[in-house]
């Protein structure tokens, strides 16, 4: 059976998380993704630990259903070679800091002039513009100043990362569906965009609760953060179950929630 995207080519510049995810999920529903890595160095991620066979196991796991090709973009030939292959594309990623790809070459009012059709996506640290638009972009730092690292560690604590790289995800999640949506659009119109997001907006847009009760009624969660909904809290009981605590709470949203039986299990 065919997948949904199968025809769809995309031209996969992004390095380390947030892009490759996005293009992995793009390969995963049937589209042909050429990762285009630096020359010769390739995705960072490559030398990550730890390996198998020789080969990063980070670099294996968001670069399946993918081919790749080596090209020095900053030689003319190499440059040429992409220039011909993103005439045919329909969609681009990339995650180079904001004015890499213009000073390259190849960003999108470029190519769009051979392939007014394209789907360009940019994903950055901080956005395009402002004062940290051109500073590198880390997901420990996105985090942190997205506000999830004040939402999680202990009462009285430091801010703690979350244990996965959330806002590198988020942002390729949010690029993804960004991506699919102007698909559909240029369907409809033959028309491509331009589209873009960062490890800090995309974060922040997963905070949808906490930041409206911030920017609306200038309330903040600590840690942890109240329930919204029940189970609260956590704690070990003989049966190796999870409870949270039967005293109502009110969350940052206005909403009262006490534990029941029901809630109180989740293994």
């Amino acid at each position: 059976m065919a997948l949904p995207l199968d025809g769809m080519k995309v031209l996969d510049l992004s390095n380390i998380m947030a892009g490759p995810y996005c293009t992995m999920v793009l390969g995963d529903m049937g589209a042909e993704v050429l990762k285009v890595e630096n020359f010769p160095e390739g995705d960072g991620s490559r030398r990550f630990d730890p390996k198998v066979n020789g080969e990063s196991y980070c670099f294996a796991v968001l670069n399946r259903n993918k081919k790749s090709l080596a090209l020095n973009l900053k030689d003319p030939r190499g440059k040429e070679i992409f220039l011909k292959l993103a005439a045919k594309a329909d969609i681009i990623t990339e995650n180079f800091r904001p004015g890499v790809t213009r000073k390259l070459g190849i960003d999108y009012a470029t190519i769009s002039k051979t392939n007014p059709g394209v789907i360009y996506a940019s994903m950055s640290g901080f956005g395009q513009t402002g004062p940290y638009g051109r500073k590198g972009g880390f997901d420990i730092v996105a985090q942190g100043m997205s506000g999830i690292m004040m939402m999680t560690g202990e009462p009285g604590g430091r801010p703690a990362k979350v244990g996965i790289a959330m806002n590198d995800i988020s942002s390729g999640v949010t690029a993804l569906y960004g991506i699919l949506g102007a698909y559909i659009g240029k369907l409809k119109s033959g028309k491509g965009q331009y589209l873009e997001t960062s490890l800090l907006e995309a974060g922040l847009a997963w905070t949808h609760w906490e930041s409206g009760a911030y920017f609306g009624a200038a309330r903040y969660r600590s840690r942890p953060a109240p329930a919204i909904a029940a189970p609260r809290r956590t704690r070990p009981t003989r049966r190796r179950m999870a409870t949270s605590p039967s005293a109502p709470t009110t969350g940052s949203c206005g909403r009262t929630s006490a534990t029941s039986p029901a809630a109180s299990r989740i293994g």
